[in-house]
């Protein structure tokens, strides 16, 4: 070691931190810029300004869903501080800032040194943990409560369990209605503590743990009976048909399982990681070397429960948002992978020394290494690009503020606007009756009529507006915007 340098231990210290800095300037960057509210996010946020808190109990308008603790918070900080956008997506940014903070805590606790920045800096540029972040939407809350329950048990698994299981009991019925998937984490909880009370021959344990499994399926039930029911309606399942297998062709289920689990992990890992199954699975294979079981059951069991319930058409299983919470299990296994996967690697090499002169010379190749390690390491930087091409190159998604930003400034007292998208339910909420999703029969007095339509082609918006374009009228005006066009609708001159 040079003179000077930083102890080994110390390096990857400092690099974690530069991986949780970048993550957190990429959540601000994104939450910041403030991208127009998309179609979804738009649906959800005028349940939150259109309901009271009983309302969110019940069926949600446009088909949505959402747990109900998010909706009241969502509520609560719209009472308090508006209905801006940056305060709708106040609580997702700041879920997925703590998300982060409490990943890197965790990965440092259970990974080794030199594989807990990779892990982190996979978690700090996810694609679409970078998006969720800047959207009104529970997903980010989802990841968090995930990492939460591991740092619970990473930071108190040196108590004795009835210690652990108490504070379980209070946390378990605020983080179950805080967010859906919430039920598959405690469900790994549950089996990862059975071991230990297991082997417990005190009554305490035994008590603490059977008040544990009734207040998480208390819960459970209470809310599969009331939010979850109440909110399930068949435009939600039309929406999720391909995320769930083919029952009349039982032969096509194994194939489904495999691509969908292909397709979690592309989700938490674009764009390409897929690749990322494999050292994944190495990872399971060195926690339970490192007789880390009770982890591994902690991290795998939360995706097996989900696989569970897709195979029963009652969750999503597969490439979707609403799979985002394994991220923070997947980035630790891949972390794992890569470590025990260089331990094989080293044991593999001192075999080939023992057995082989010319095979131990190929396997200890300089070059060989190298390249080796070099594909690794593209591969570990390939979501960070995609995370860098975010900047120069956001999602791409209609830019309905803008649009509505330029109705505004230029509508004269009066004039009605019409759209086609309830995205500006929202951006025109203020307008009252002069707006509407749909084209009704003017006043005598009415000489102008604006008409927002977003759609993926000018074709498509125009088509959208000669369906609704009252009789004879003509265009006076329209301005283009990303997958939206206004156009200023005059009444043609007596």
């Amino acid at each position: 070691m040079m003179e000077g340098a930083p102890p080994v231990s110390d390096r990857y210290v400092n690099w974690t931190r530069v991986c949780v800095a970048l993550g957190l300037s990429l959540r601000l960057y994104h939450y910041a810029r403030n991208p127009s509210m998309w179609h979804d996010e738009a649906a959800l946020v005028l349940n939150v300004l259109g309901k009271n808190l009983h309302d969110l109990l019940g069926p949600l308008f446009f088909g949505e869903a959402a747990p109900p603790l998010f909706l009241w918070i969502e509520r609560g900080v719209v009472e308090l501080f508006g209905d801006g956008i940056y305060v709708l997506r106040l609580v997702p940014f700041l879920a997925s800032c703590a998300a982060l903070l409490l990943m890197a805590s965790i990965a440092r606790r259970t990974l080794r040194p030199q594989v807990v920045p990779w892990a982190v800096l996979l978690f700090a540029c996810s694609d679409h943990l970078l998006w969720h972040a800047c959207e009104a939407k529970p997903y980010s809350v989802d990841v968090l409560v995930a990492t939460l329950l591991l740092a619970i048990y990473v930071f108190t698994r040196s108590w004795v369990v009835e210690k652990q299981i108490g504070i379980h009991c209070v946390m378990a019925p605020f983080l179950i209605f805080l967010s859906y998937p919430g039920c598959f984490l405690y469900g790994g909880l549950f089996l990862a503590l059975l071991p230990a009370v297991w082997s417990s021959r005190r009554l305490m344990v035994w008590a603490a743990f059977g008040l544990l499994s009734a207040v998480i399926f208390a819960s459970f039930a209470i809310l599969l009976a009331g939010p979850i029911h109440a909110q399930r309606c068949p435009a939600m399942d039309a929406c999720w048909a391909d995320a769930f297998p083919n029952w009349k062709h039982p032969w096509s289920v194994p194939t489904w399982t495999a691509l969908s689990t292909f397709e979690m992990f592309r989700y938490c890992f674009e764009p390409i990681g897929q690749v990322f199954l494999f050292p994944a699975m190495v990872g399971v294979v060195g926690f339970w070397r490192r007789k880390e079981r009770t982890l591994v059951c902690l991290l795998a069991t939360p995706i097996v429960l989900a696989l569970g319930a897709g195979y029963v058409k009652a969750y999503p299983y597969g490439g979707s948002r609403v799979m985002v919470y394994v991220t923070p299990a997947l980035a630790l296994l891949i972390g794992e992978g890569l470590s025990a996967g260089a331990v094989m690697a080293v044991q593999a090499r001192d075999w080939a020394a023992l057995h082989s002169g010319r095979l131990s010379h190929v396997i200890q190749s300089l070059p060989a290494r190298r390249v080796l390690l070099a594909c690794v390491v593209t591969l570990l930087l390939i979501p960070v690009g995609r995370a860098a091409q975010r900047i120069v190159f956001p999602w791409s998604r209609a830019d309905c503020s803008a649009a509505a930003s330029y109705v505004l400034a230029n509508r004269q007292a009066g004039d009605e606007v019409v759209s086609n998208h309830w995205e500006y339910a929202y951006y025109f909420r203020h307008l009252g009756s002069d707006f509407s999703l749909q084209a009704h029969p003017l006043g005598p007095t009415q000489t102008r009529l604006w008409m927002v339509t977003t759609a993926a082609t000018y074709k498509d918006r125009l088509e959208v507006l000669n369906a609704v374009r009252p009789h004879s009228w003509r265009i006076a005006d329209q301005r283009e915007f990303t997958r939206t066009t206004v156009f200023l609708l005059a009444r043609p001159e007596e």
